[in-house]
């Protein structure tokens, strides 16, 4: 059992409840005792004691106490019993004697030149304590350990169906779509029970949660590929229209809107190749991956007068899927492009860190707390669809990667994955 288990703390809860009964039986039982010793003995010595003394004036041969269980011995100027030496030593009052091998319980009285002796022997009296008092107690405690362990072990068996459910849960791979479905066919709940209605409403919520994002992940498929078509159309007019008038700045300026277009959808396109099948890891040497993307980006930073180059402090090798990394780096990168507006965009290869930093118009604190989230762009981004900050998320999320950004108005970005 898990210690934060709920099988576990009300196993803890009963085992707390027998020592608690346990301990104040015990307690119940050692404080009768001693009441019964020092109160009730006591005071019935006492008043054994009294009423002797009061038959001894009316008769100086009055006879000792001598029963079954109480013993008198008496000395006075008329009266010499064989007192052991003992007892005659002790002082006057209440008090256990080692005598003959035994303890019993001694009242020594005295009164003018006479003194009492009562020596009481509770051994029987203590069987018929024990016949009467400790073994119907041991005959209770029985009982409520016996009925503390059938309720035991019936909220076991009610609770085991929950807890086979929490460990299908919690061993349910979630970030694989394609199995984050739980198997819920071998939890064995009563029909009708609490157990069973939650493994259904669960069962029923799965299925509709993966029909869900498969319906998402069908449509960024559909919508990439069918995307394709008007774009590539587009661009191809583009191309005739400069053939027929020349490049124009509008022109120029409609081209750098398909080439984003087309960059989104194969980011999309990507992403969802990747959420839909596991990703083969391997080792990805952060510098080379930074070199390849700069001559690939290089036509876009030209068009818009930047000028890209990286800046190595260390060798970095990263254990994941290249595609993956790739759309993270190619959307940091793009962005900066086009935040800027002109200027340097530098990518910075560190210890466990890829840093992209850009000296274009920055965010304020307002910008960034919203810039993470789909569709937003800030205020001075000139192009963009607000998209490549919530992928990078999306997968530096799913690989457990940090993602960080610093800006300052006029001063530009620090866009940081550490991993």
């Amino acid at each position: 059992m898990k210690k934060t288990g709920v099988q576990h703390r009300i196993t803890r809860v009963y085992l707390v409840q027998l020592l608690l009964i346990s301990l104040a039986t015990v307690l119940g039982v050692w404080a009768t005792a001693n009441i019964i010793e020092h109160v009730l003995v006591k005071q019935a010595l006492i008043k054994e004691a009294d009423h002797y003394w009061s038959l001894f004036e009316a008769n100086s041969t009055q006879p000792r106490p001598n029963t079954r269980h109480l013993f008198g011995l008496l000395t006075s100027d008329a009266v010499h019993d064989a007192v052991p030496k003992v007892l005659m030593d002790l002082p006057d009052g209440y008090q256990r004697v080692d005598l003959a091998g035994e303890r019993p319980i001694v009242y020594i009285e005295h009164r003018d030149d006479a003194r009492l002796y009562l020596i009481f022997d509770e051994k029987r009296l203590s069987v018929l304590a024990f016949m009467f008092g400790i073994l119907p107690l041991t005959g209770v405690l029985l009982v409520i350990y016996i009925t503390s362990f059938l309720g035991w072990k019936k909220s076991r068996d009610l609770l085991s169906p929950l807890v086979q459910l929490s460990d299908a849960l919690r061993q349910t791979p979630v970030n694989d779509p394609s199995v984050a479905r739980p198997d819920l066919s071998e939890i064995a709940a009563d029909a009708g029970s609490e157990v069973a209605v939650l493994v259904t409403a669960l069962d029923g919520y799965a299925n509709r949660l993966v029909s869900f994002v498969e319906r998402e992940r069908q449509f960024t498929r559909d919508a990439s590929h069918e995307l394709r078509t008007p774009l590539a159309v587009f661009r191809a007019n583009l191309e005739l229209l400069v053939i027929q008038i020349g490049d124009r700045p509008l022109i120029r300026r409609m081209d750098d809107t398909v080439d984003d277009m087309e960059a989104t959808l194969e980011t999309l396109l990507m992403l969802a190749r990747t959420e839909q099948h596991s990703q083969q890891s391997e080792d990805v040497i952060v510098n080379d991956l930074s070199v390849n993307l700069i001559e690939r980006l290089s036509p876009l930073a030209e068009r818009k007068h930047i000028r890209l180059q990286v800046r190595q402090t260390a060798l970095l090798s990263v254990n994941c899927p290249e595609a993956a990394l790739t759309i993270v780096l190619t959307n940091l990168v793009r962005n900066a492009i086009n935040y800027s507006g002109s200027g340097d965009v530098t990518i910075v290869v560190m210890e466990q860190a890829v840093q992209v930093v850009d000296y274009g118009a920055g965010m304020d604190a307002e910008e960034l707390s919203r810039i993470m989230q789909p569709f937003e762009r800030g205020t001075s981004i000139e192009s963009g669809h607000g998209l490549g900050l919530a992928i990078v998320q999306r997968l530096c999320e799913r690989y457990r990667w940090s993602l960080m950004v610093a800006s300052e108005p006029g001063k530009g970005t620090e866009v940081r994955v550490q991993f």
